[in-house]
């Protein structure tokens, strides 16, 4: 699981939006089986390509939603279930937060990453879309959503669900990273994938290591005219 947020925000942002995950840290390649397609040319990235832009506000901080108290009294048992993978104690008290705090879109991907933990991938499904209808600024959502359906082979409703994330808000790194991952490792577009990964980086004050590696690996891969 995965999240960006950090400290204070993650508590709120758990609580309205995030799952339950590390605070921190940015997408993990995965190991996969590249699919068979025929590779593309690409041309080295440009200056400007390279070059940090002004990010786009996360939408969410700009529509906050209120979390009661005894909200964040039980999201906190609720984690404790997590942490400890008592899986089955925790469905049912966020299933009970979801009915008790209907506009609150955290309780649907925790209840969704628990679901998913006990192997009920279609309940975790249904969750992380109740998670989306309730809070469509809910990033962390489409992400969930997204590797539950490339880990499930559903690669191009995985695709769609990044999208989506990114019309929300188009400087989400996590989702621009997972559909350069899918590209890369699972759909073949290779060319495709060196965008999502440059984009990437672009998005962050310094340039990322470990993705400046999967960048070299990639235009080593793809022909150049």
């Amino acid at each position: 699981m995965r999240s960006t947020k950090q400290n204070v925000l993650c508590v709120l942002l758990l609580l309205g939006v995030a799952a339950l995950t590390a605070c921190g840290g940015s997408p993990t390649k995965p190991a996969a089986k590249k699919a068979e397609k025929p590779e593309e040319t690409v041309a080295a990235a440009s200056e400007e390509e390279l070059t940090p832009i002004e990010l786009i506000p996360n939408p969410y901080l700009a529509n906050p939603v209120s979390v009661p108290a005894q909200a964040k009294s039980e999201f906190a048992r609720a984690q404790a279930l997590m942490k400890a993978k008592k899986y089955e104690q925790a469905v049912g008290l966020w299933t009970l937060m979801t009915e008790t705090y209907p506009k609150l879109s955290g309780p649907y991907v925790n209840l969704g990453i628990a679901n998913w933990h006990l192997g009920n991938e279609e309940e975790a499904e249904n969750a992380f879309k109740f998670a989306i209808q309730t809070n469509p600024y809910n990033m962390d959502a489409y992400t969930q959503l997204g590797v539950l359906y490339r880990e499930l082979g559903r690669f191009e409703e995985a695709e769609q669900t990044y999208k989506a994330a990114l019309q929300v808000w188009p400087h989400h790194r996590e989702s621009v990273l997972n559909l350069g991952m899918l590209y890369d490792l699972y759909m073949g577009r290779l060319t495709e994938a060196l965008a999502n990964y440059r984009f990437s980086q672009r998005l962050l004050p310094e340039p990322d290591k470990k993705v400046r590696g999967w960048i070299a690996d990639l235009e080593r891969r793809i022909p150049t005219n």
